[in-house]
């Protein structure tokens, strides 16, 4: 079979094509961002196949390339923070680099898998004894956070969720004449991840501060909490998906993540239990980004009623096995987040 993986060279496209390597002809496309890639060249070279540098979102490069017998597409811009004021680049990725992706496919034939995130959820859901299932938000004190189903509405609170949720919208007209799955991931962590891009989220964050030996900062009482995927259980999805299309007319969207949450306060520990080192302080900072959210947790009943593979990582192992594998990876100083920090701050994105 032959495969075509749109940002192939990123982390979790490696790692797919390693997974796909042995029985199948792969070709990335990808447009090899420094931003991304620390060592583009390196990138390329360790993607098992072809790779095809584009942008996803020209239509001359998509014109360019073979018919595959599927299409995965993982390229897009990701970074929360980021997104509120690289508005018109995120868009043009996320939502005209999907359009493409979906026409092409459409063209071709061929099933399309993308990847859309847990940010379309925003706040996601909360229940409360009181007032009953609330969506963007908790209603009063005592409403508590709620797993997020793959019917739940979309309520994103960044620009990156708005271009995710908008991005699975393109894609209805093409699942009408080929099959096409959406999965949406929780925070997905392992090893390949971008140590140097400071908006790549908080374990990078954490790993140059342990390496450092400084201490781990949490934005936060670090009572918020996050679904934590090893990027294994995630890739064992996307293969289940190629050999399983669904039936043509809907779009099958599914939730990734590991059903379990975890706060930042155990995300910390989970980290230092990682490094070599011990006693490794914590320190709270009264700091929120826009488009930061309290809590995000998948629900995977429709995983398990399609017959997906359950998750086989705990997110707490996912974090230490992080850790553990990019401890000599090279990677930023803490200084970068702290200056993505202010230049959040001087755009006026905290509080």
């Amino acid at each position: 079979m032959r495969v075509l993986i749109t940002g192939g060279v990123g982390f979790i496209g490696q790692h797919v094509a390693r997974q796909m390597a042995a029985e199948h002809t792969l070709v990335a496309l990808d447009l090899l961002l420094p931003q991304v890639h620390l060592k583009p060249e390196v990138s390329r070279r360790a993607f098992p196949g072809t790779v095809v540098v584009g942008d996803v979102s020209d239509p001359l490069v998509w014109a360019s390339l073979d018919r595959p017998d599927v299409l995965i597409h993982l390229a897009a811009e990701t970074g929360t923070g980021q997104s509120m004021y690289e508005r018109n680049r995120y868009h043009r990725v996320n939502v005209d680099g999907t359009s493409l992706a979906g026409e092409t496919a459409r063209t071709w034939g061929v099933p399309l898998i993308a990847m859309s995130s847990r940010a379309v959820y925003g706040h996601g859901r909360s229940e409360c004894p009181t007032h009953g299932t609330r969506f963007g938000g908790t209603c009063c004190d005592r409403a508590a956070p709620a797993s997020s189903t793959e019917d739940d509405p979309h309520i994103p609170v960044s620009f990156y969720g708005e271009t995710k949720s908008e991005a699975e919208a393109v894609l209805a007209e093409d699942a009408k004449t080929v099959p096409v799955t959406i999965i949406r991931p929780q925070n997905v962590v392992g090893p390949g991840q971008a140590l140097h891009n400071p908006y790549t989220g908080v374990l990078a964050a954490l790993l140059a501060r342990l390496r450092e030996g400084r201490s781990l900062v949490l934005y936060g009482d670090g009572s918020a909490t996050r679904d934590f995927l090893h990027v294994e259980d995630l890739v064992a999805l996307i293969s289940w998906c190629v050999t399983h299309p669904p039936r043509i007319g809907t779009i099958r969207i599914l939730n990734a993540g590991t059903g379990v949450r975890t706060s930042l306060d155990e995300l910390a520990d989970a980290a230092a239990a990682g490094s070599p080192l011990s006693g490794v302080p914590v320190e709270h900072r009264p700091v929120h980004r826009a488009g930061d959210i309290e809590h995000a947790c998948a629900d995977l009943s429709r995983l398990r009623a399609f017959g997906a593979p359950n998750p086989r990582w705990s997110s707490r192992d996912a974090i230490v096995d992080f850790i553990r594998r990019s401890w000599e990876e090279p990677g930023a100083p803490s200084e970068a987040w702290d200056d993505a920090l202010t230049e959040l701050d001087e755009r006026g994105l905290t509080s």
